[in-house]
């Protein structure tokens, strides 16, 4: 959405404070996802909520594509956002329960990785088909029905797990003290990363880069993003503590780095590489220390994570367009590097434990 933002604004008539409010309610439509797959999940196994989610997204897609006014764009940005909600949360339990143990690691981070292929596909045609706006969006729904079918096939129909009740998801399960340094990390995390996802690209074109370049430093971002796949081959190495720690650290030095940059492409392009590996890194660290934490709950463990990334997510921007409009951009990714750090004092424990419902 963002990297086709400007060709649908200039042809739709579409101001920059409409469009914000556009993106702001995919990120609602995404907690009603978020939320719904919990249900959907326990009550009917993986496959239908995976079903839902490639509907979601091509009936979105194609919404937009043929959208006419800011109401057509706006409907179809809000159903593709449910897809996002819906998608990640049941694979979880795939993981738990479908795949072998010293094999989950690398099947979790395989799976995390998929937002930097998303980045590395869409990138290169918004490059490409940017004032095509139309065809891009219509190949993207071509490609949510292959991929939906695969998944639909690929996921069992229900993720059998071990037998007796699911524990009940109330507030205590869900923010206990093994939980809470995971949520928090995750808000933070969010907050920090936020503002590289929305303002990125304006920054280097305000700092004197062209367009183009600068768009490409953003796809690049999602190219490296698919190295994080072998997250979970270092998780199992170094532990998830370290993981953490090193994930961390380099995406605060990335954030830290593109406020540097000015209009030196090679700089960006480094800081686009270092962010893209690092994001997708902590996802994936993320999510394995969340089948630690929630082991009897996969599935809603991860939702609850992931709507704390996501309250990170909506909060972050706002505030960070504050500050920009009195500080410059400069000052507000330093700030943003250093949200991140602060993510990084709440790491994994040295030896984490499986989160125990009936503790609590």
């Amino acid at each position: 959405y963002g990297l086709l933002l400007p060709e649908m604004q200039a042809d739709l008539g579409i101001d920059a404070r409409v469009g914000g409010l556009i993106a702001s309610g995919s990120y609602g439509s995404y907690l009603v996802g978020n939320t719904a797959v919990v249900w959907l999940t326990s009550r009917f196994g993986p496959r239908l909520p995976l079903g839902t989610a490639a509907a979601a997204a091509t009936v979105g897609m194609v919404l937009i594509a043929t959208a006419q006014a800011v109401p057509g764009l706006a409907a179809g940005v809000l159903v593709a956002g449910l897809s996002a909600g819906l998608a990640v949360p049941p694979y979880a339990d795939v993981v738990a329960h479908a795949v072998a143990p010293a094999r989950r690691p690398v099947a979790w981070s395989v799976i995390s990785s998929g937002t930097g292929w998303g980045v590395a596909l869409a990138g290169p045609v918004a490059v490409a088909l940017g004032a095509r706006w139309r065809i891009a969006w219509l190949a993207f729904a071509g490609l949510a029905v292959l991929v939906g079918v695969a998944a639909i096939l690929a996921v069992p129909a229900r993720a059998a797990g071990p037998a007796g009740e699911l524990p009940r998801l109330r507030w205590s399960w869900v923010v206990c003290p093994r939980s809470r340094p995971l949520l928090l990390s995750a808000v933070l995390i969010g907050a920090g990363s936020s503002v590289w996802w929305t303002f990125s690209v304006d920054a280097l074109r305000m700092a004197g880069m062209p367009e183009s370049p600068a768009r490409t430093a953003y796809a690049l971002c999602g190219v490296a993003g698919i190295i994080a796949s072998g997250t979970g081959a270092l998780a199992a190495r170094a532990g998830l503590r370290r993981s953490y720690f090193l994930t961390c650290a380099v995406l605060a030095a990335s954030l830290g780095m593109l406020g540097l940059t000015g209009a030196s492409f090679t700089a960006a392009v480094v800081a686009a590489l270092l962010f893209g590996v690092s994001y997708n890194g902590v996802f994936a660290v993320q999510g394995l220390w969340s089948a630690d934490v929630f082991g009897d709950r996969p599935s809603a463990g991860l939702a609850a994570v992931n709507t704390a990334l996501t309250a990170g997510t909506i909060t972050g921007p706002a505030v960070a367009g504050m500050v920009i409009h009195s500080h410059g951009y400069g000052i507000v990714l330093g700030a943003s590097a250093a949200v991140v750090a602060l993510a990084a004092v709440q790491a994994p424990p040295s030896r984490p434990h499986v989160h125990d419902a009936h503790a609590v």
